[in-house]
Formats: C-alpha cells, sequence, structure tokens
C-alpha cells in the first residue's frame, strides 16, 4: 500500500543534519504512524515531529538551510523544553500539502501541526488548539493592479477570487455568497488554485497581475506589500475579522497542548521573540514576471498555432508549452542567452542539431517550437519512463533547465534522503534545493504558474482548451 503522499516528502532535520546511516534509521522510525503525549514522546522516542507546510514565510529552504517563521518559533519550542522538561529532544519537520496537515496529524504522522492556521470552529471539531500566538488577524481579499476596488462584500459580486487548497479563506467567501444570494446579488466564484501553489503565490499572481484577486491573512498581505507594491489589500472589507493563529495536536494530547500554551507566552506576537521572528521574513528577491500582460498576451495568441500545432504531435498540453517560452523567453523570438541559446523556446543550436531531435532550422518560429518541444517529448520519454505518469512532465521541465543527468543525479539523491525518487514537488525538488540552489526549482514553479495563468485565459483566446 502507498505511504500518505506527505510521506514522501523532505524529513529535514534528520536528513539534512544526521550522518546517512542515523538518517535512515531515524528516518524508519519517523515515517511509522505512532501517536502518543509529551511524556510517551521523551521515554520512546525523544522526538517531536513537526507538521509544516512549505512557502516561502513560514518554512522554506535557503542554500539547503532550513528557514520561517514556523521554524524558528518550532526551533525556539525545543530549547524551552530542554530547560524546562526532561531534557533535549530531537524537533523532525515533516513537509505536508497543506491540505492534508489535519488529516496527517490524526493518523499520527506528525505531533504538531505548525503552519499558520486560522482557529476556526470546524478545525477545533477535529483537534486540538494551543493559546494562539497571534491574533488580531483578519482574512481578507488582495488585488492586482486590475483589480476593481472592493470597498464592501457586496463589490466581489460576481468576480473570482483564487484561494489556497485547504485554506479556511473558501469557507468563509461560501459565508459571504450566503449573504450575497440572500440580496439577490451574483455569488463570488471561488477557485482552489492548483495544490502546488501557495498563498504567497497567489500575491505574487496578483502582484503580477495573473489573477484578479486573492484571498490572504492581513499579515501575510502586510510583509509581502513591502515586496509586491502593485498589490491592492482590500483590508475595510475583511472576508473574516479577528482571527486566530494556533499550533494544532491531537485531542488527547493534553500534556503537549499545555506545553505549547505555556511556551506561547513567551513567543506570541508583542514578545520579543515574537516580534523578531514575525519581522524577519517579509522579503524575496526572485519574482515571475506577467504573463496577462497585453504584449505578451498577443504573442500568445500569434503563437497559440504553432504550439498546438506541436503539442499535438508530441502529445503535450500547448498551454504548457507556451509556459515553458514564456518563463525561458518571455515568447520573444528574438531572445538569445549568453550560452548561445534562441528564440522563444531558448534552444541551443548543438541541441537542435542532435540526432534524437534534428531540427535544421531554429530562427524561426515553427523550428525553434518544434526544436524545443521535440527535446521535451526526448527527455520525458527517456529518462523518465519510470516516474510518475503525472510527474514526467516535471522531471522533463526540470532537465529542460538543468540538464537530463543533473537531474538524474538528483533523483539518487533523493532516493538517498528517503525521498520518492518518482516525484518532482516536495521529493526530487527538495534534492535540487540542497544540492543545486533555487534555480531548477524556481524554473518548475514558475512553468506551474504561467500554465495556471494560461489556463484562465484559454477560452479568451478562443483557442480549443487544454487536454486533461
Amino acid at each position: 500500500m502507498p505511504r500518505p503522499r506527505h510521506l514522501t516528502f523532505v524529513l529535514l532535520l534528520l536528513l539534512l543534519t544526521l550522518p546517512r546511516p542515523a538518517a535512515a534509521d531515524n528516518l524508519a522510525r519517523v515515517i511509522t504512524p505512532w501517536k502518543g503525549d509529551l511524556p510517551k514522546l521523551y521515554e520512546e522516542h525523544r522526538a517531536i515531529r513537526v507538521l509544516v507546510s512549505y512557502n516561502r514565510t513560514n518554512f522554506f529552504l535557503e542554500k539547503g538551510a532550513m528557514r520561517g517563521m514556523e521554524y524558528d518559533l518550532m526551533n525556539a519550542y525545543k530549547e524551552y523544553l530542554g530547560k524546562t522538561s526532561n531534557g533535549p529532544v530531537r524537533m523532525v519537520f515533516v513537509a505536508t500539502p497543506f491540505d492534508e496537515l489535519l488529516p496527517a496529524l490524526l493518523r499520527g504522522e506528525g505531533d504538531i501541526a505548525a503552519a499558520g492556521l486560522t482557529v476556526t470552529p470546524e478545525r477545533s471539531r477535529q483537534v486540538a488548539f494551543s493559546a494562539p500566538y497571534r491574533t488580531g488577524v483578519d482574512e481578507i481579499v488582495v488585488g492586482s493592479p486590475r483589480s476593481r476596488p472592493v470597498n464592501e462584500l457586496a463589490d466581489l459580486s460576481g468576480r473570482t477570487v483564487y484561494v489556497m487548497r485547504g485554506a479556511s479563506y473558501a469557507d468563509h467567501l461560501r459565508e459571504v455568497n450566503a449573504k450575497l444570494k440572500r440580496s439577490g446579488k451574483k455569488p463570488v466564484k471561488i477557485l482552489e488554485a492548483d495544490p502546488h501553489l501557495v498563498t504567497e503565490d497567489l500575491l505574487e499572481m496578483a502582484n503580477a497581475g495573473m489573477i484578479e484577486y486573492a484571498a490572504a491573512d492581513s499579515h501575510l498581505a502586510s510583509i509581502w506589500g513591502r515586496a509586491l507594491p502593485d498589490l491592492r489589500p482590500y483590508a475595510d472589507a475583511p472576508l473574516h475579522a479577528g482571527g486566530s493563529l494556533a499550533w494544532a495536536v491531537r485531542p488527547g494530547a493534553k500534556a503537549l497542548r499545555r506545553s505549547l500554551d505555556d511556551f506561547v507566552a513567551t513567543a506570541r506576537q508583542g514578545t520579543l521573540l515574537g516580534n523578531m521572528v514575525y519581522k524577519r521574513y517579509f522579503v524575496n528577491e526572485t519574482w515571475v514576471k506577467n504573463p496577462h500582460d497585453p504584449t505578451a498576451r498577443q504573442a500568445l495568441a500569434n503563437m497559440a498555432d504553432v504550439f498546438i500545432k506541436y503539442a499535438d504531435l508530441y502529445d503535450f498540453d500547448w498551454l504548457k508549452l507556451a509556459a515553458v517560452g514564456f518563463q525561458e523567453s518571455r515568447l520573444d523570438m528574438r531572445c538569445k542567452s549568453s550560452a548561445g541559446a534562441l528564440g522563444v523556446m531558448q534552444v541551443r543550436p548543438a541541441t537542435a542539431a542532435d540526432p534524437n531531435v534534428d531540427v535544421p532550422d531554429i530562427t524561426s518560429l515553427d523550428g525553434n517550437i518544434h526544436a524545443g518541444t521535440k527535446y521535451l517529448r526526448f527527455l520525458r520519454d527517456n529518462y523518465f519512463q519510470d516516474v510518475e505518469e503525472d510527474a514526467k512532465v516535471d522531471f522533463a521541465l526540470a532537465a529542460y533547465n538543468a540538464g537530463p543527468a543533473r537531474v538524474q543525479q538528483l533523483r539518487k539523491t533523493a532516493r538517498s534522503m528517503g525521498l520518492d525518487p518518482n516525484r518532482w514537488f516536495a521529493n526530487v525538488e527538495w534534492a535540487a534545493y540542497r544540492d543545486i540552489g533555487r534555480e531548477t526549482p524556481t524554473y518548475v514553479a514558475n512553468v506551474q504558474m504561467y500554465y495556471a495563468a494560461y489556463k484562465s485565459i484559454s477560452e479568451t483566446l478562443g483557442k480549443r482548451s487544454p487536454k486533461p
């Protein structure tokens, strides 16, 4: 029986800091579900598994090192336990999709869920929350530069709001829709984002004009507003006001919950530690460009027939190919790299001349897209036949950026780290972050964002829908 999806994700503290034999031994213990309160954790395991959700505020990697607000707070909790409890304890961070955090916690695959969780009645019926470490959090709509102002929630009638999958925003937007229905107004269209996209991604997409509205916690909108100046936060019309963020434990873990409550008194907002951690994370220097820019839209419209032609020939989603082209060149045939790569798909002459590609003219739009698509197909079919079907294109994209030999080596590294070598996102991706930095993971993630944007405008372009 396959392991739950999040258990194939990185077990970071063990895998980055322990010698390999120790890491393998501890990995086997950590991925086995077990439940217990704080005394049992000390007696049997001397480890606390923290379920976290990877994003650029709460938990992320920077040059192989773990960073983030939740990471810092949980490490401070580890130090607190070392001084106040039965001695030192290991803190193991398990990266988990946001919508799986609470189910994984209840299955015994982690002991604390630490991911900027808003306390809601529905969640409180499933898990036990610590005392809040941040209060007064409003859930708001954040607009793009092209969005209509939202002075009251009724202004959202008939509009589309993107939300992170599994977040409480969707529930509160449904409450807004109930009120709109009673007043005879059109509901808000609520779109849950691709599971690989988190709120920070949606804010970045809104800032770039890729989507019109996103939902976010007010403090996230404030933090990222410093780095994303084109965001339009509509704080005067909150979806939900006065929320609290807290850590979640299983209902039976009463001692662990009490310990967290005591720790919160030293770490919540307003304390020195809480303020230091909160202010530390508000800048990220890598931003995507905007494929909804009128020039880019027209470029896509002009190239759509060529993308469709070769997508059909080589069995790709044409919008995914277009997203690659936008990431590579901003759909500009004049683009030439210092390494000699040419055109929309940034194909090197040597790649085009390889017998496996063999496209003679990459200076024309048709030949350039043909060569890039054929090379992607070659990568997909010849290097990644053994990976999960829905991940083959992810690996092909990574290889398009970093080279197939490098990606194959990363798969071996991922296996040695206890990760799934047949999944890119949150598996081999983590090995890439650790060993080669952020370029290739960012490349694949950006293509994913551009693809989501192109899907949303495909009907406007009057072209065929993407293949399922």
